[in-house]
């Protein structure tokens, strides 16, 4: 049974920081999960691949990668990155990642995932892949921004993760909960975070922001602005 490791930084805000917001930038543990394959030798499925984050941070060192979004404003931004830089061993394609079936892409050998991640999508991976073929992947953990009361639909718990890799023929290999949580000293600099983050829209649309405006007037002084669980798994 692989054990979970279990990574949290705890630090005070400072002013101004929330500009370079952290919540949405790659996992170290990420690419260094991933970058442990032979990625030369390998085609690689990045699923969510939005504009391409993933997708480039990879391009020097596999063979080939093809990457999934449903947004064809993403894809189209991330091909046009692509043609820019001469990346002719990559190649965007617009498409659900809940829907799509792998095995149509063409032949898979590991199937990576940066914030995107469903029992759906695990499904999938699983039915492209051969046996002995891995899938990493950094999705959300339930603590993410959990102050404000609510958690992502796409997020996991530790055991909600076992239970989807099982479910879908996979064995992990390496699993790790990381969390990075901001503490203020005062209910002002929260909002201000928030506000240099460009979160108070995104909360205000999704019913994150009354919730967090109740926590801060209970006297609460913390926000989890990193919560990811990542994951490398075998498949059976």
């Amino acid at each position: 049974m692989i054990e979970w490791k279990r990574q949290r930084i705890e630090r005070a805000y400072r002013p101004g920081e929330g500009r370079e917001a952290r919540h949405g930038i790659l996992s170290d543990t990420l690419l260094r999960l991933i970058r442990e394959e032979p990625l030369r030798e390998r085609t690689v499925l990045d699923v969510g691949c939005g504009a391409g984050r993933l997708t480039f941070a990879l391009a020097q060192e596999a063979g080939r990668i093809i990457g999934i979004d449903w947004s064809e404003q993403a894809i189209e931004q991330a091909r046009q990155h692509a043609r820019t830089l001469g990346l002719h061993h990559i190649t965007f394609m617009c498409c659900d990642a809940e829907r799509v079936e792998y095995r149509e892409l063409g032949p898979i050998d590991f199937v990576v995932a940066h914030l995107c991640m469903s029992n759906e999508i695990l499904e999938r991976a699983a039915a492209a892949l051969a046996p002995g073929r891995y899938i990493a992947f950094a999705t959300l953990h339930r603590d993410q921004w959990k102050e404000s009361g609510r958690s992502s639909r796409f997020a996991y718990g530790e055991e909600d993760v076992e239970l989807a890799l099982a479910a879908a023929g996979f064995d992990p290999v390496y699993l790790e909960v990381e969390h990075e949580v901001l503490s203020f000293t005062a209910a002002s600099n929260a909002l201000a975070y928030l506000g240099d983050s460009g979160l108070i829209g995104k909360w205000k649309t999704d019913n994150r922001w009354e919730g967090f405006l109740a926590y801060l007037e209970r006297g609460g002084g913390e926000l989890t602005i990193r919560a990811r669980v990542n994951v490398k798994a075998r498949r059976r």
